[in-house]
């Protein structure tokens, strides 16, 4: 396409030296063709004396003579007239003569080279795209980048056929393609809570090494191991609490990352008003051009026609004066038998073709002036409307270049958005599964926390219970100066010593439950929101205490029903014993003082009548 418009390039120079030597050249045309006419109408000036010679043979011969060389000079006047550097025809004329609008600055020129080095940045931007190890992950985004490289690749191949700046073009996609690249980049939720996963499931397998040890603990009666693996638990569960929140934050931090690509569609929207600008534009000077091409087809039809009239008047014109000189040279040797009588007339004859000759001279500049400038426009209207043409198909290239580039950038946001879309369901998804798995782990931290609780206020009611028994064991002792005070006494403080303690694992316990309780607030919010349904924790809790405390007092009435039948067997043989003690009574009054008698013992007074007292 270049080769085809490579003489484009030679038109309108505007150099000063190049004018100088044009300038030059057609002074010394004008000169050769001045000196052609001179000489033809000198000629004729001598044709002209002989016509009022009086030597009539010799002068008849002359004038054959000079009639054959007024023909060779006449023939040499029309072929070698030249007006080919005489300036007849430029631009601006064209312009203003067939009305066009755009002017050279406007159009593309032959020597024009396209810049598409930013097309060639672009492609190979995406295949370092294509090398990135995150392009299948959730969406694909193999095909839409493989896609990119071809219509990239099909830009190019337009362009280096052309005269396109592309700048402008290759910046569009720029900013869609940083967003595929941080989109490739954001972090696989996957990948970064296998870690957590794994650690969860280490504590996990602790926390059932951890319940049996306890389980084989209470069947076997050692309360205290028991009571230590359960703070084991407890401290588990709470790592695992914090290892779910750690799994809130990841997703989080994960969701952060995506969140900035649900505005993809304000990029595609300004890209396609970048490229819809740059369409626009082309359309109008595509549409300019094709105007004024039409204007110049219009322009050379009518110098086609007005050039065929020219040629056929001239022709016309020159066939008389062929007729009109072989005329008059057989009116000559008409006139040269009729000498005497004629000479006048031969005179008038050979000044009118002195006239004629003069006519044609003039006539045959006008002739070649008119050729050279219908050359000179032919040449202009071929070289502009070379260029029109150049215009109007780089045009055409932009356009399909333009559209090409919509197309990759429209299949990378869509890319991009189907990413978002799917990252963010996944997101939600597994977020509602971590809020169930933070519902089953906060349910066995709130249910081992409770226990402990229950069990510790239990142990509070024994200790206070046992302080009052030794406290009254010690007013006791106290009472009767017993020697056991100082074992009650210190019983007594090493109780108190041991209820602060138990008193300050209760509220530390309990701070712990209720902190449990406020952390699982927003994932309690969450499943509810969800239409998740469960038993709270701490209703089963309080089922579980009413179940225990049900299951004790039953154990406690059946304890208590023993010690009724023994304490009724006591008071049986109580009874029965005072019984033994009134029927043996009597007996001891008869003999008096001791019961069984004393020899020693002085006789007690019986009072009158013989009547005990």
């Amino acid at each position: 396409i270049n080769a085809e418009y490579m003489g484009a390039s030679d038109f309108g120079m505007g150099d000063s030296q190049v004018d100088e030597i044009t300038l030059e050249a057609a002074r010394k045309q004008k000169i050769h063709n001045l000196k052609l006419k001179t000489a033809c109408l000198e000629n004729e000036e001598y044709i002209q004396e002989l016509h009022v010679s009086d030597w009539s043979e010799n002068q008849k011969a002359k004038l054959a003579a000079a009639h054959e060389k007024a023909a060779e000079l006449l023939s040499a006047v029309e072929i070698g007239t030249k007006w080919n550097l005489t300036q007849a025809y430029d631009l601006p004329k064209l312009m203003r003569v067939c009305g066009l609008e755009m002017g050279q600055r406007e159009l593309y020129k032959p020597e024009d080279k396209p810049q598409f080095m930013d097309i060639i940045g672009l492609k190979k931007t995406l295949q370092e795209l294509k090398q990135n190890k995150n392009k299948t992950r959730i969406v694909s985004f193999t095909a839409v980048i493989d896609s990119a490289i071809a219509k990239t690749e099909k830009i190019e191949e337009e362009l280096r056929r052309s005269q396109l700046d592309a700048t402008q073009l290759a910046q569009v996609p720029v900013v869609t393609l940083k967003q595929v690249e941080d989109i490739m980049n954001v972090t696989n939720v996957q990948t970064a809570l296998s870690n957590t996963e794994d650690q969860i499931k280490v504590i996990l397998n602790q926390i059932e090494k951890v319940t049996e040890i306890q389980n084989v603990a209470l069947s076997d009666g050692e309360m205290q191991v028991a009571e230590e693996q359960m703070y084991t638990k407890v401290q588990l569960l709470e790592r695992l609490v914090e290892l779910i929140k750690m799994k809130f934050g990841i997703t989080k931090t994960v969701k952060d990352e995506n969140s900035p690509f649900a505005r993809v569609h304000e990029t595609q929207k300004k890209c396609t008003q970048e490229t819809t600008q740059m369409k626009d534009a082309k359309k109008r000077l595509k549409q300019r051009c094709e105007t004024d091409l039409k204007h110049i087809h219009d322009a050379i039809q009518k110098a086609d026609l007005e050039d065929a009239e020219a040629m056929k008047r001239f022709a016309t014109q020159k066939d008389k004066s062929e007729r009109f000189l072989q005329d008059n040279l057989e009116k000559q040797d008409e006139c040269w038998r009729k000498i005497q009588d004629l000479e006048r007339q031969l005179q008038k004859l050979g000044t009118e073709r002195f006239e004629e000759i003069k006519r044609r001279i003039e006539e045959n500049d006008r002739e070649e002036k008119r050729k050279v400038e219908y050359q000179q426009f032919l040449e202009v209207v071929s070289q502009h409307k070379k260029l029109l043409e150049l215009t109007v198909y780089n045009c055409d290239v932009a356009l399909r270049c333009i559209g090409l580039t919509e197309e990759f950038v429209a299949e990378c946001c869509s890319a991009i958005k189907a990413r978002h879309d799917k990252t963010n369901a996944e997101l939600e998804d597994l977020t509602l599964d971590v809020h169930k798995e933070y519902l089953e782990f906060f349910r066995m931290l709130y249910l081992a926390l409770g226990n402990l609780i229950y069990k510790k206020e239990k142990k509070m009611e024994n200790l206070d219970r046992n302080i009052r028994t030794s406290h009254i064991q010690l007013e006791f002792c106290i009472e009767t100066f017993d020697a056991n005070a100082k074992k009650h006494s210190d019983e007594k403080k090493q109780l108190y010593m041991i209820r602060a303690q138990t008193e300050e694992e209760l509220a530390m316990l309990k701070e712990k439950q209720a902190q449990a309780g406020e952390d699982f607030k927003d994932s309690e919010a969450a499943l509810i929101a969800a239409g998740i349904e469960f038993v709270h924790p701490a209703d089963e809790q309080t089922e579980e205490q009413l179940n225990r405390r049900s299951k004790m007092v039953e154990y406690r009435a059946h304890l208590t029903k023993q010690e009724e039948v023994k304490i009724a067997a006591e008071r049986e043989e109580i009874k029965r014993a005072k019984q033994l003690k009134e029927s043996r009574s009597p007996t001891r009054s008869l003999i008096g003082g001791s019961p069984y008698g004393s020899p020693t013992s002085t006789p007690v007074r019986q009072p009158i009548g013989g009547i005990s007292p």
